[in-house]
């Protein structure tokens, strides 16, 4: 049973488990949690931010221990991308065009991985490092946001 729930946590009520582009259908799932959580103050968001970070580190070693997935960053796991969407997101209101360029802009980081997301990708290969990469993609989506919002 704790296996199961889980499991259903770390690949988003089980979204992630789609035969194609998981990672892009998770960062869909942080969409609505994103317009949820939009009128909360920015510190009651970066708290559940951080909560959501802990927790998931936590239950990614807890799923290694108990071999619940075949991989350590396997695809099924959008936690990270759900938790990468909302770290940056909840920096900007809550407009149509800021949701779809986030959207996009988090996308192409996550999927393209350029220096250094690449490389965090690739070698560290542990609860940590399954989140981390897509902070740094996060970190990307959010200043090219905030230069298209001041500059456009």
């Amino acid at each position: 049973m704790i296996n199961k729930l889980i499991k259903l946590y770390l690949t988003g009520f089980n979204i992630g488990c789609l035969k194609y582009m998981p990672g892009t259908f998770g960062t869909l799932l942080a969409i609505p949690i994103y317009i949820l959580i939009s009128n909360n103050s920015l510190y009651l968001n970066l708290l559940l931010i951080f909560s959501l970070f802990f927790l998931s580190i936590f239950l990614l070693n807890l799923s290694y221990n108990k071999s619940i997935f075949n991989h350590i960053d396997d695809k099924s796991i959008v936690i990270d991308e759900i938790i990468g969407y909302l770290s940056f997101m909840i920096f900007f209101p809550p407009t149509v065009a800021n949701i779809l360029i986030g959207f996009l802009l988090f996308r192409f980081f996550d999927i393209i991985k350029p220096f250094p997301i690449y490389l965090i990708d690739k070698r560290m290969k542990n609860s940590f490092g399954v989140i981390f990469d897509d902070l740094i993609a996060a970190i990307f989506s959010g200043i090219i946001l905030f230069i298209i919002i001041n500059v456009f």
